[in-house]
């Protein structure tokens, strides 16, 4: 009993000589190794942080940048708006390339032309037998009416308007329509006015519209050959209406001037 009451004692001594030491001098750590941009790493534990401050606001920096854009988003409005602008030209030349059909006969025709084989991705579409541009006025309208064929045979009922862009003709109902020359079909579907549609894209930058169909017979990016057979024409009892129109470039013309109906 005398041995854990000398323990008990000396233990209690040895926990009052450490508590004297800390209250007398409490011991110093060293600071953490110093980091740059960083004033909580050089301080003692028991130190008082001091928080970073960010840096004051240049008000009149900010409110001079806040002009600059006001006024260049000012000068870009007036500019769209000004009658001298360039961006209508722009804007035209945009909507042009966006919604003209993309000219695959041509491409393939040239491509074949300079460097022989025909490009792969493109469709290999049959030279025409068009004869060469050449003698009197006279010789060429007959060259082109040769070098189209006549799409059906009927009555021109409604001849070429600007509106219209084509002609009207009346035949027979469910009557075989025929392509006009070697092309590319670029367009099957209902077109407003004149429903049932094929649109063929030739080689000379030419398009034949065949509409008023009752069916088609032909599918997108088909090749077809002059004379072939691309749908029928709608109609009730014996008579049918069939739409033909045609287009050199950007404009249409009247498809009297190079085929007949008859």
């Amino acid at each position: 009993m005398s041995d854990f009451m000398d323990y008990k004692r000396r233990h209690q001594l040895r926990k009052q000589r450490k508590l004297t030491m800390l209250r007398e001098s409490p011991k110093d750590y060293s600071p953490y190794p110093k980091k740059s941009g960083s004033s909580m790493m050089n301080a003692p534990y028991w130190a008082d942080v001091e928080e970073p401050q960010k840096p004051p606001v240049n008000h009149t920096r900010r409110f001079m940048l806040q002009c600059v854009v006001s006024a260049l988003l000012v000068g870009a409005v007036y500019w769209v708006n000004t009658k001298d602008s360039q961006l209508p030209a722009i804007k035209h030349s945009i909507k042009t390339a966006m919604t003209q059909e993309f000219q695959f006969a041509a491409v393939s025709q040239w491509y074949e032309n300079y460097l022989g084989d025909p490009i792969s991705f493109l469709p290999n579409i049959p030279k025409d037998t068009k004869s060469a541009n050449e003698g009197s006025s006279e010789h060429q309208t007959q060259t082109d009416k040769s070098s189209f064929a006549n799409p059906v045979t009927g009555e021109v009922k409604a001849p070429y308007k600007t509106a219209t862009k084509g002609v009207t003709v009346e035949t027979h109902a469910h009557t075989t329509v025929k392509a006009v020359k070697d092309g590319l079909v670029v367009f099957v579907g209902k077109k407003k006015t004149i429903g049932e549609t094929v649109v063929i894209q030739h080689k000379d930058n030419d398009e034949s519209w065949y509409g008023k169909l009752d069916a088609a017979n032909v599918k997108v990016y088909q090749e077809v050959k002059k004379g072939q057979n691309i749908g029928v024409t709608s109609g009730n009892n014996k008579k049918g209406s069939f739409y033909f129109a045609l287009k050199k470039g950007e404009k249409f013309i009247d498809p009297i001037q190079v085929m007949s109906f008859d």
